[in-house]
């Protein structure tokens, strides 16, 4: 029998850990841009704190030619005396900033899992010194696909795949952080297409709506600079094209039809003790008929938390009385509230109390009264239909007639309202536009017909 002794466990970190933080955490290839860019302007919000930022812009190029994606930012970069520290340093972050987006330290290795070589390159102003790092990806693929590497340690992997050294540059004032990822591949290479790029870069990311199609844009954004503590837009440049969120005044319905917006709403989200979760917007829809197609890119209430999206646009489908009356609006919710905790894949909120709170508010506050004004509009649209079209087809055709309208009595198997079309004046026009919400317009204009006729078998006995 082996005596224990007195001594402890010590902990340790095995090769797979690094496979779960990569290829077992990023399975959407576009998640590589979402947490660069999360990253990114992490880093230009901490440089805001030191003077303007209006300059300030993170660029994106996909060069689907040498399967390459390079992400830069110019924020304030790392300092070279930390730089090998911070860029080894995997689940650990010294961002303590209640505002910044990334506090896990983990984003950085979404690239590991799509690429053979991931190479970090970051400055800081005022220094003559860039730093580098390069993972070698495809190594440590190899390693992880081998049984007998799995006794290798957390650290063993990573000193065998990765390298840092430190280079002298003349440029001294500016500062950056710059990913590149080489020999890029995913499910189809999807990656590589630029307008599915633009797409979901212009959803996700915290990007402005664009001044010339959207009319609201001023009004919500001085809304939410009014009513959250840090609500801020940024330049992001794919391919030398600026991108901007996808919201439009006139937007694609099902059955190949088109809507316009007639205003926006604003709504707050409060806790149980009035304090607020998040506050937000939606538009407000002429017709209300019909979803908004996937295509438009703009349907569902959006979540946005630092402005960069939480999950996707049916993430709140629960809410509504039906999952598809999601799809009939469009806005945003703007979280403020520090219980609500993105998770790691941003595809939800850490499950606590206050999940649940913003959730029941969410139903409460938007979703149901969202679901009864579309089923109220159907509703109305339907009775409208029976009851006034054939007024208006009657008043369409006598406007595009050249020729009077002859009298001629109804045929006798012609229901009341068929008869209408018979008349020879605007009299029945004029009572459909009066009593159309009336529940007794059927039964009115029987007894109406049933005078004429009475009156018509006067005339001809006489």
């Amino acid at each position: 029998m082996v005596e224990q002794g007195n001594r402890q466990p010590s902990f340790k970190a095995g090769i797979y850990l690094l496979e779960n933080l990569t290829s077992g955490m990023y399975t959407d290839p576009f998640a590589i841009l979402r947490e660069y860019i999360q990253n990114g302007v992490d880093s230009i919000d901490l440089s805001a704190q030191k003077g303007p930022v209006d300059q300030l812009e993170i660029k994106i190029e996909l060069d689907p030619g040498e399967r390459r994606i390079l992400i830069r930012d110019n924020g304030q970069g790392i300092p070279a005396a930390f730089a090998q520290e911070v860029l080894s340093s995997i689940g650990s972050s010294n961002k303590t900033a209640p505002n910044l987006r990334g506090f896990r330290g983990i984003g950085r290795l979404g690239g590991i899992a799509f690429s053979d070589k991931a190479v970090f390159k970051t400055k800081a102003e005022g220094e003559r010194v860039e730093s580098v790092q390069e993972w070698d990806c495809k190594s440590l693929r190899e390693l992880l696909a081998e049984s007998k590497n799995r006794a290798l340690t957390f650290n063993r992997v990573f000193q065998k795949i990765t390298s840092f050294s430190q280079n002298k540059c003349k440029r001294s004032l500016e500062s950056y952080f710059e990913v590149t990822l080489y020999g890029i591949s995913s499910f189809r290479n999807y990656i590589f297409d630029i307008t599915r790029a633009k797409r979901y870069l212009s959803q996700v990311a915290p990007v402005p709506f664009h001044p010339n199609h959207f009319s609201y844009a001023q009004e919500i954004d001085s809304y939410l600079e009014r009513n959250l503590r840090h609500y801020r837009k940024y330049n992001i440049i794919l391919n030398e094209e600026r991108i901007f969120k996808p919201y439009n005044d006139k937007i694609k319905i099902t059955k190949g039809g088109s809507d316009r917006l007639t205003g926006i709403r604003f709504f707050y989200l409060r806790d149980g003790r009035e304090e607020l979760m998040a506050c937000g917007w939606h538009g407000e829809r002429e017709e209300l008929l019909g979803s908004i197609i996937k295509g438009d890119n703009s349907s569902g209430i959006r979540v946005r938390a630092g402005n960069i999206m939480i999950g996707d646009d049916h993430l709140l489908d629960s809410c509504f009385r039906e999952p598809r009356f999601n799809s009939y609006a469009l806005g945003e919710i703007h979280i403020e509230y520090d219980g609500l905790i993105p998770n790691s894949r941003r595809d939800d909120f850490v499950d606590n109390k206050s999940k649940n709170m913003f959730y029941n508010a969410v139903e409460r506050e938007i979703g149901l009264p969202i679901s009864k004004e579309i089923r109220l509009r159907s509703r109305t649209k339907s009775e409208s239909r029976i009851q006034i079209s054939p007024a208006i087809k009657e008043e369409e055709r006598r406007d595009k007639a050249t020729l009077p309208v002859l009298e001629s009595e109804p045929t006798k198997e012609a229901t009341p309202l068929q008869a209408i079309k018979k008349q020879p004046d605007n009299v029945f026009t004029e009572i459909m536009r009066t009593c159309k919400d009336c529940p007794k317009l059927t039964e009115i204009i029987e007894g109406i017909c049933n005078l004429s006729k009475k009156s018509k078998s006067v005339l001809k006995v006489n």
